[in-house]
């Protein structure tokens, strides 16, 4: 019986057949370079045939390489197809997760990644809530986050904190505004369709009011969030989706931030009448250890 190679080995050599690149490899893998190389040489002097050849300042398979690689392509791809049939025989299912399109593009698509690197046979499943939020939800997904307190003060008894979140308006740097004698001024206050009761709760918190001369309504967070940025007016921020902007200067926060300790959570949504979804809870307990809001910002 032939010896096959190392499977991690293969992996790799589909993984740079499908991308083209060894970085792409990496990256698609969650792998340093350094790592996918080894596991090329190894490849290689397992066969002791040469794979590849320099093409600039890159590599190319060679013609017998690809036939190669053709084959370990489409062998992977009936593997995984019939390890996904396994897991669907015994009811596993992709863990459906809400959120909104702000919050998934700025925060959670770079969490996902780590995640599916350290579990790759469970699938997430997402599903983007609108301008109304996800509060009518409950039994249509596994998990749903919430780190909006100015707009959801409450906090459900089966929410799980992952950390604190701060909430304060932004704006840019030259935006025209005046806080003075506990009052915030400025021309033109961005919201959010449904959210404009943050300013309110904000106020009552803080102590400072708000005076705006006019409103600019978005449908979704980011979209207000590029238009502070631009110049457009002052906006409601949680400080973990815009520290970027707010190191590079693009925003400023000249009345500072409300902090709400333990403020952002996620919370089991799953139909009550059913069992959790076992991969759900991997993910939840995966959460707990490896998303909290900053430190997920900064990794990504």
């Amino acid at each position: 019986m032939d010896t096959l190679p190392p499977l991690s080995s293969l992996l790799a050599f589909e993984a740079v057949y499908r991308s083209g690149s060894v970085t792409k490899a990496a990256e698609i893998m969650g792998r340093t370079h350094g790592a996918v190389s080894k596991q090329l040489k190894q490849l290689h002097e397992q066969c002791g045939i040469d794979l590849f050849e320099k093409r600039g300042s890159g590599i190319i398979l060679t013609p017998q390489a690809r036939s190669f690689a053709q084959t370990v392509a489409e062998a992977l791809d009936e593997i995984r197809t019939g390890y996904r049939t396994l897991l669907q025989s015994t009811g596993r299912r992709p863990v459906k997760v809400l959120a909104s399109a702000t919050f998934t593009r700025t925060w959670l698509i770079p969490v996902l990644s780590r995640f599916s690197t350290a579990y790759p046979e469970i699938d997430i499943s997402l599903q983007l809530v609108g301008p109304s939020g996800s509060q009518d939800h409950d039994g249509e997904s596994d998990l749903v986050f919430s780190y909006n307190r100015l707009l959801s003060p409450t906090v459900r008894h089966d929410a799980i904190a992952l950390g604190d979140v701060e909430m304060g308006p932004v704006l840019a740097p030259r935006y025209t505004h005046r806080l003075e004698g506990g009052t915030f001024s400025f021309p033109t206050r961005i919201d959010r369709r449904h959210a404009t009761d943050v300013w309110q709760n904000w106020e009552e918190l803080t102590g400072i009011t708000i005076r705006a001369q006019k409103e600019l309504v978005f449908d979704h967070t980011y979209l207000g969030f590029q238009a502070a940025r631009t110049g457009m007016g002052v906006i409601m921020a949680p400080r973990f989706l815009i520290e970027n902007m707010l190191e590079s200067g693009e925003l400023i926060a000249p009345a500072g931030f409300v902090k709400f300790e333990n403020g952002f959570l996620v919370r089991p949504t799953w139909p009550k009448e059913s069992p959790p979804n076992p991969d759900a809870l991997i993910f939840l307990e995966w959460l707990k250890e490896n998303a909290r809001p900053d430190a997920a910002m900064h990794r990504s």
